[in-house]
């Protein structure tokens, strides 16, 4: 086995002669563990090298889940990762007699990344996971037709709808403020608005207050404190939210919030 490390080993590095790597591809070609054995190599460098991964595919890199992970090749995780797996590197090709359990070693820093990385990748898909399960759509409307409306509370409404979130988000904060009694519905509303411009905590307040106001809306707390989490990438909340709902089949999104469960776990 030594022998098929150092002859990968020189097939990667370019250090054969003509020769020596034709017959090697036919080795490679009538053997299986060998063939196993070179793919592994040309992975984990592929993975530990970021420069050769970046400058691969160019069409690749311009899709989102790639620079996410492009970016997480650069952090400070990766940097720690690395280092340990150049020390084994540094160790291994100092010894020969036991280069297989060293090589091990390598082979298991290299899967870590690269779990971390497909991580990563799954954690891009939460946007699109979001936009699906928020169903800004599904929310009753606060005007209602034929009766006096509350000209503070649709001016906040017709500004959520055009996207227009921290303008309605100080409407509704006003309307709060000075109500003498507040329309469940404008929680649902602000806490929204406050999710869309990423203020997570503000988000969550909301949707505690609107747990708190004895409603019937107060059920629907827990899926929009759900979309906080999900939005923010905590996957601890969002699972402890899900089940929460998932307890009881009488509750709000409960269907939804079993697809999410199975989606993430």
């Amino acid at each position: 086995m030594n022998d098929f490390l150092l002859e990968i080993e020189k097939y990667l590095d370019n250090e054969m002669s003509v020769e020596e790597k034709q017959a090697f591809e036919i080795k490679v070609g009538n053997d299986i563990t060998l063939a196993e054995e070179l793919k592994l190599q040309k992975d984990m460098r592929l993975v530990y090298n970021e420069e050769d991964w970046a400058e691969g595919n160019k069409e690749i890199l311009k899709n989102s889940e790639a620079k996410q992970l492009k970016s997480f090749f650069k952090s400070d995780e990766t940097a720690v990762l690395k280092t340990s797996i150049n020390e084994v590197i540094a160790e291994n090709r100092l010894s020969t007699s036991n280069r297989r359990p060293l090589f091990i070693g390598i082979a298991a820093a290299i899967a870590v990344l690269m779990t971390i990385s497909l991580f990563v990748f799954k954690d891009s898909s939460t946007d699109k996971l979001y936009a699906q399960y928020i169903q800004v759509d599904d929310i009753p409307s606060l005007i209602t037709r034929g009766e006096e409306n509350d000209k503070l509370i649709e001016n906040a409404q017709l500004l959520f709808e055009d996207k227009k979130y921290n303008e309605a988000i100080t409407i509704f904060v006003k309307y709060q403020s000075e109500a003498e009694s507040i329309n469940p519905l404008s929680y649902i509303y602000t806490g929204i608005a406050y999710l869309e411009v990423d203020n997570f905590d503000k988000a969550i307040g909301q949707f505690n207050s609107l747990a708190s106001s004895g409603t019937l809306q107060s059920k629907k707390a827990d899926w929009y404190r759900a979309m906080v989490y999900l939005k923010q990438n905590n996957r601890e909340l969002l699972l402890e939210a899900l089940q929460s709902i998932t307890a009881d089949t009488s509750n709000f999104k409960y269907v939804e919030a079993k697809e999410l469960i199975d989606l993430i776990e």
